[in-house]
Order: C-alpha cells, then sequence, then structure tokens
C-alpha cells in the first residue's frame, strides 16, 4: 500500500467525529421555519448520529478544505462518498396554529410558542379604542396567545392554553428558570395593560404550570430599544448557588453609540428584584450583532453565537465568550464554508448553539445547493457542528495554548425544504448515564481547528 494512503487511513483512524466521551447520547429538538410559506416545523436530531457522521476524508475532496493543514499536504487518490441522513419533521404546524416566534422554551416534555401577530376582532378593537367602529382594512397587533406541544405524543398536535398572557408580545424572549416560564420584551412599542404600566411592571411576565396563572414583573431599571425587528440583548440563566437563580441581561440597544459599552441587568428570580450588575460595560459586540439566549457552562461562563458577515459563498460565524467572574470577553470567528460541498452556501439565519457536556458544544447551521440547471430542484440541508472549547478563554500569551475553538465532528441532514432555524434545545438532558471514559493518546487526538481555516 502506497505510504501516503496508509497516513491518510491513521488520519481516519484517530476517531474523527466519533464523540466517544460524551456522557452519553443527546436528543436536540430543532424548531424552524419553512422559508416560503409560514409554517413552523420541528425535527430531531441525536448526537453523535453515526448515520449523520461526515467522514474526514469527504472534506479532502475540496482544495479549501479546513484540513489540508492537519494533513501536512498528504495527496489523496481516492475520497469517501457521503450521502447526508434524510431528516423530516415530526412536527408541522397547521394554518391556525402558533405564531411562528424567533425563541421557543421546554418546560416538563412541552414545547412553547408564546405571542406572535395576530388579527383584532371588533369587540378587542372597541375595547382598545373606546368604542370607535372597527375599520375596513384588518389590524394586527402583538398576540397574547400561548401554545404547547406535547413532546410525548406530537401527533396530538399544538394546544393552545385556556390562560393566555397578560401582556401582548411578537417575539418575546423566553427561559426556564425552576419549573418555570419566563417571558420577556417583544412589546414593540405597546404599552402593557393599565394595571401593569401603573405598577411598573409589564416588560416581564411568569407563567407557573402548576397553578396554571401568569404573574406580571417589575420592570428593568433602563428602557430596552428596539432596533430594527429584534431587541438587542443578549439573556442567560445564571444558576449561581442553591436556591439562588438569576437572569442575566445584557442591553446593547446603545452600545454603538457609547463605545461598545453595554449595561448588565441580573434579575433575582427569589426576590422578583432586578440589579444593575455593570452598568456601561465594555462589551465585545456591536448593537446590530443579532445574538440572543446565551449557555452558561460550570456557572461562571457564558456562550453564543451569531453570523457576523454573510456572502453567498463565505459565511463567518462568531462564538462570542463572557466569562462572569473575570468579567472578560472573547471571542472567536469560524470560517465553517470549507465544510460545504460544490455550489452549496449557508443560509442568512441565526445559528444555534447547545452545550452537551464538559467543553463541547454543538452548532447548527442550515445550508442550501443551488442548481445550475433551471428545472432542477435545490437542495438543502441542516449541519450539526460538534465543537470543543476547552482553551477558549485562554491567555494569548501562554506559549503552550491550545487552539481555542476546534471542529471534532460534523453531522449533515438533507431536508426536504429550505428553512430558517429558530431555536433549539436538548430534550433529555441527564436521562442517560454517563459513558466511560478513556484517556486519550497522542495517536488518538483527532480535530480540525480554526488554525487551519
Amino acid at each position: 500500500m502506497d505510504p501516503m494512503e496508509e497516513e491518510v487511513e491513521s488520519e481516519e483512524e484517530k476517531g474523527w467525529g466519533r464523540l466517544d466521551d460524551l456522557d452519553g447520547e443527546y436528543e436536540i429538538c430543532i424548531c424552524a421555519r419553512e422559508t416560503n410559506y409560514e409554517v413552523m416545523k420541528c425535527y430531531t436530531i441525536k448526537v453523535p448520529d453515526e448515520e449523520a457522521r461526515t467522514p474526514l476524508s469527504y472534506f479532502l475532496a475540496r482544495p479549501a478544505a479546513p484540513v489540508n493543514l492537519l494533513l501536512r499536504g498528504i495527496q489523496i487518490r481516492e475520497y469517501s462518498n457521503f450521502t447526508p441522513k434524510d431528516l423530516s419533521p415530526f412536527s408541522v404546524t397547521p394554518a391556525e396554529g402558533p405564531y411562528i416566534s424567533r425563541y421557543l422554551a421546554l418546560l416538563n416534555n412541552h414545547l412553547y410558542s408564546v405571542g406572535g401577530h395576530a388579527k383584532l376582532t371588533r369587540s378587542e378593537f372597541e375595547e382598545l379604542r373606546g368604542g370607535e367602529d372597527y375599520p375596513l382594512h384588518e389590524i394586527y397587533m402583538p398576540s397574547r396567545s400561548v401554545w404547547t406541544l406535547d413532546l410525548t405524543c406530537p401527533d396530538l398536535g399544538w394546544k393552545q392554553l385556556d390562560k393566555p398572557m397578560r401582556n401582548r408580545r411578537k417575539d418575546p424572549q423566553t427561559i426556564v428558570v425552576d419549573g418555570k416560564l419566563y417571558v420577556f420584551g417583544g412589546l414593540y412599542g405597546y404599552k402593557p395593560i393599565p394595571e401593569d404600566c401603573s405598577s411598573g411592571r409589564g416588560w416581564m411576565e411568569v407563567y407557573d404550570p402548576i397553578l396554571d396563572t401568569w404573574e406580571s414583573l417589575p420592570n428593568p431599571p433602563f428602557s430596552i430599544a428596539i432596533n430594527g425587528n429584534f431587541e438587542p440583548i443578549i439573556f442567560a440563566h445564571l444558576e449561581l448557588e442553591e436556591d439562588k437563580h438569576e437572569i442575566m441581561v445584557v442591553d446593547l440597544s446603545n452600545s454603538e453609540e457609547n463605545n461598545m459599552c453595554a449595561d448588565f441587568l441580573k434579575y433575582n428570580v427569589m426576590s422578583s428584584t432586578w440589579e444593575t450588575w455593570l452598568q456601561q460595560h465594555w462589551a465585545a459586540v456591536y448593537s446590530y450583532t443579532q445574538c440572543g439566549r446565551a449557555v452558561v457552562v460550570d456557572h461562571t461562563k457564558a456562550y453564543w453565537a451569531c453570523i457576523v458577515s454573510m456572502e453567498k459563498w463565505n459565511t463567518e460565524c462568531c462564538i462570542f465568550g463572557f466569562d462572569l467572574k473575570s468579567k472578560r470577553w472573547t471571542h472567536e470567528r469560524l470560517n465553517p464554508t470549507p465544510f460545504l460541498g460544490e455550489s452549496e452556501y449557508f443560509c442568512w439565519t441565526s445559528p444555534g448553539l447547545l452545550h452537551l457536556s464538559d467543553h463541547k458544544f454543538c452548532l447548527l447551521l442550515g445550508s442550501r445547493n443551488s442548481s445550475h440547471e433551471p428545472y432542477e430542484k435545490a437542495s438543502n440541508y441542516l449541519f450539526c457542528i460538534v465543537l470543543d472549547l476547552s482553551a477558549f478563554f485562554y491567555i494569548y500569551s501562554d506559549p503552550d495554548r491550545k487552539p481555542p475553538l476546534s471542529v471534532i465532528s460534523v453531522q449533515k441532514y438533507s431536508l426536504d425544504t429550505k428553512i430558517d432555524l429558530l431555536d433549539c434545545m436538548i430534550t433529555n438532558r441527564g436521562t442517560q448515564p454517563p459513558k466511560k471514559k478513556k484517556p486519550k493518546t497522542s495517536e488518538e487526538e483527532g480535530s480540525v481547528t480554526t488554525e487551519d481555516h
């Protein structure tokens, strides 16, 4: 056998994409909007998924493959063929179903979709406008509706809750803390109900599924502006100590005008009080950077992802991190374009980022293959890129530092339609026993680093 081929096979044997050190198998629910229709589709994938795992040699077929430097210029005579795994939705919203919200929530095996954009009835309009006649054209406003999908029996479809939210919202942020659903923002210029306005409440409210009640909560000390079609905030659940849970909100609405400074707020769910944690603290993102919900690891570090530059054939995704103890920012750019096939490009949509275990994360991106033939249907895909961020908060002066970001696995799925990613969540965390971990040897190390890009 050619020695070059022997070396390539040894690289394949290094365990690329096998993820043997994960604590079990993770099931991930992905909610997306079908681009051509106002329909929400829900998919489920697992990590690891051997049927969807893309072999390392498959990427070598591209001259710009990020693994070229990893293999030190080895010439490959034959490349692996790979067909992405077919992925079908387990739920599709009906025409009279929930509004396609940017954020959803998972609570007690139920998906929650809150708020939306609904047509006002005649009675609602007359109540809001003091008996004014209903106009000839239809009137739309943010909605109070709440819909749920039972993941244990999704075939039953989405059901609307009898108890709507207190205030109308469109694309509000959602987060689950201590078995309750917190919903905030999304007012879009509309005032809360008079009772909440008079008491300084309404920007946030909480749903208790046991009592089946909604409660309005105190407003933050600063009003948060809306830029375009989204609220420029980062938010996360901080599980600091036993019986001390907080929600962090970073207001980026005026960061561009304030030299990239932002206000960091904390809401204590036990005392129902806000605290201005850091005022006008430097932030590594601009107000036009679309962020959203962050994931917090080890109670000390927050991570999130967004696309920072987008061209049809070149996408850059940025992973941001904030150390809650040292109050230090860091970020790394990842160019996932080399993982694409011929004539394939990533879609302009907010990526999903989930924490798996230890320092392993999965990044979710949608892609599309534009056919050169006029009558040939385009192909659509979903990527699940598993990252190792164990050296993400590195020190630049450390001569022995590891690459801050490494790609250790890529799973690729074929979709029936083009989608815009909305939200994602792990549905089975903590339900499987951890696998026994074996210490790695130098022969087993295998990953693609940002330095290879």
